[in-house]
């Protein structure tokens, strides 16, 4: 549950902080007070879109913090922070911030660890739940009632969906692979005639991967010959022949080794030095054959640069057509030859494709309907317990029905169609939640369906804003109850605007509009009792309070703490 909520420079807040406790913590104030930012500042730290706009004019960044104590959930929560290596408390807590800056960054911590926005708006899913005052017009879009509905399930059928899901990206994969094979017999020909040309094309010239760069090796040699004969002969010369002016390299050192002969056997010291010389000149010798060898094999027939000129437009022209390298071409005549094989052998693909696709579509029907039956027992479930609740929420003669009717052919969600149909009058026939429910009644179905959720959800906090639309009197009283008894087991934030949901508040929040020095600020109070009896007795007549309110208010509030102490004792 939520402990406590920081708001900086949020729209009208300069700066505030809210305490909840558990229970029932009730948020009230004039229209256009400033409740809704409350809930909008909840919001963001649960990771819901946001806009600049909404940083408070004259500063450049917005703030929301909360401390969350993880009583419920607890495994996932844990598994989720320890699979993104955040480190989390002893005492079960965890800090929540966001910054919401002017040029759009938005900055989501969690115990100090900066994380994305999607991983905030995953780890806040298994936080808090919000219904919002406009929530429950999704229920006139049938589109969203199977959604709705499998909310209700255990592990083993998202398990089982999530295989379905799986098979029909292999049944997909494999129809589109079978369109490939969708050639009338002139087309098939045609590609077949391609392939082969193409393929002898590339076949024919032989390639090896290595031969382009090898080509233009052996050119630039060929067309440096002459320059690279006259280097070498010079070495050779140098080497072995010597110059005109001076003997060769090779015949200086013969008599060097013979004057270092005679010098060793004097100083034997020297003998050394004459071994060392003695092995340049060897590899001297050595290096003056391979010169001369060289210099014999030096090509000067231009035939042999025309030949690889030729060789190379060969492998150019191949790389136009089909790569950019000799390796991205072999490549490509694998890749046509692999088609043409299927293309050749096009009957027994076609067979060994639509077998499989038989196989694969047999297997998602049978998990489409072991679902199906997994809907239908939920379903006579959630019947049975939303016409309890609505009979609690004074639609005494409501009954509602989970209509499932199977599709031609199955999709992601299985082949399975849900509407939701009801009758709220005796007589009347069941008809979509669309063609008869009203706002109010819209309002007691979806806190239904959140009070039969939150049973088996495990969220700690739920958050009701405003959900009190279209509803007064008895309805109304109806209501209130089930929010207490709700917040029984849950934490419950709840923006209202109506007494008897007011007067059932563990903890209840002021909010109002305040201008100081030409500058609107809002401010939050929290509420003792005579606080509450006051604010109770403005929601019930205005602006003018009499005695008679004022008594009324405080009746309110001490029948609801009745209430809720015979709610603790069941």
């Amino acid at each position: 549950m939520i402990l406590a909520l920081s708001i900086k420079n949020i729209a009208l807040i300069d700066e505030a902080e809210i305490n909840f406790d558990e229970g029932l913590n009730i948020l009230t104030g004039e229209t256009g007070a400033g409740k809704s930012i409350v809930i909008d500042s909840m919001m963001l730290l649960l990771g819901g879109r946001a806009n600049k706009d909404i940083i408070r004019n004259g500063t450049d960044k917005a703030t929301v913090e909360g401390i969350f104590l993880i009583n419920s959930n607890k495994d996932i929560i844990y598994g989720i922070l320890t699979e993104a290596g955040i480190d989390y408390e002893d005492d079960d807590t965890l800090i929540i911030s966001r910054d919401i800056t002017a040029n759009g960054r938005n900055y989501c911590r969690i115990n100090g660890r900066i994380v994305s926005l999607s991983f905030l708006n995953k780890l806040g899913s298994y936080l808090v739940d919000i219904l919002g005052q406009h929530e429950h017009q999704f229920l006139l879009d049938s589109s969203k009632h199977m959604a709705i509905l499998d909310n209700f399930q255990d592990r083993e059928f998202f398990s089982v969906k999530e295989k379905i899901n799986n098979l029909l990206e292999k049944y997909n994969s494999l129809t589109k692979k079978l369109k490939d094979f969708n050639l009338d017999d002139n087309e098939k020909m045609s590609r077949i005639d391609l392939l082969k040309y193409q393929i002898n094309e590339i076949e024919n010239a032989k390639l090896n991967v290595n031969e382009e760069k090898e080509l233009l090796e052996n050119r630039n040699i060929l067309m440096n010959s002459e320059k690279l004969y006259n280097y070498m002969n010079e070495t050779y010369n140098l080497l072995y022949k010597g110059s005109d002016n001076s003997g060769s390299i090779i015949d200086n050192l013969n008599i060097i080794i013979k004057n270092l002969d005679a010098s060793s056997k004097i100083d034997k010291k020297l003998s050394k030095l004459k071994d060392t010389v003695e092995n340049i000149l060897y590899t001297l010798e050595d290096c003056s054959i391979q010169a001369r060898n060289y210099i014999e094999n030096i090509d000067f027939n231009p035939d042999s640069i025309n030949e690889i000129e030729n060789r190379l437009d060969v492998i150019n022209t191949l790389k136009r057509k089909y790569g950019q390298s000799i390796e991205y071409i072999l490549k490509y005549k694998n890749e046509r030859e692999q088609e043409l094989q299927k293309l050749l052998n096009a009957d027994k693909e076609i067979k060994k494709i639509n077998d499989e696709r038989k196989k694969i579509m047999e297997e998602i029907i049978k998990l489409s309907d072991k679902i199906h039956e997994m809907r239908k027992s939920i379903a006579e479930y959630l019947e049975k317990k939303i016409s309890t609740v609505l009979n609690e929420l004074n639609m005494p003669n409501t009954i509602f029905k989970v209509d499932i009717n199977k599709l031609d052919a199955p999709n992601e969600n299985g082949i399975d169609e849900v509407e939701f149909l009801i009758s709220t009058n005796i007589g009347e026939p069941l008809k979509p939640l669309s063609k008869i429910a009203s706002g109010g009644e819209l309002s007691r179905i979806m806190l239904a369906l959140k009070t039969i959720l939150a049973v088996s959800d495990g969220i700690p906090t739920l958050i009701f804003d405003e959900v009190d639309t279209g509803i007064s009197g008895r309805a109304a009283q109806a209501v209130a109850e089930k929010i207490a008894y709700i917040s029984k087991n849950r934490q419950v934030i709840c923006v209202t605007h109506l007494p008897q949901i007011t007067s059932m508040a563990d903890i209840h929040y002021k909010i109002s509009k305040e201008t100081d020095n030409d500058k609107t600020y809002i401010r939050i109070e929290k509420l003792d009792y005579n606080g509450k009896i006051n604010e109770l007795s403005r929601i019930i007549s205005g602006t003018m309070v009499t005695e008679i309110t004022y008594n009324h208010s405080k009746e309110l509030i001490d029948m609801a703490q009745k209430f809720k102490n015979k709610l603790k004792h069941n």
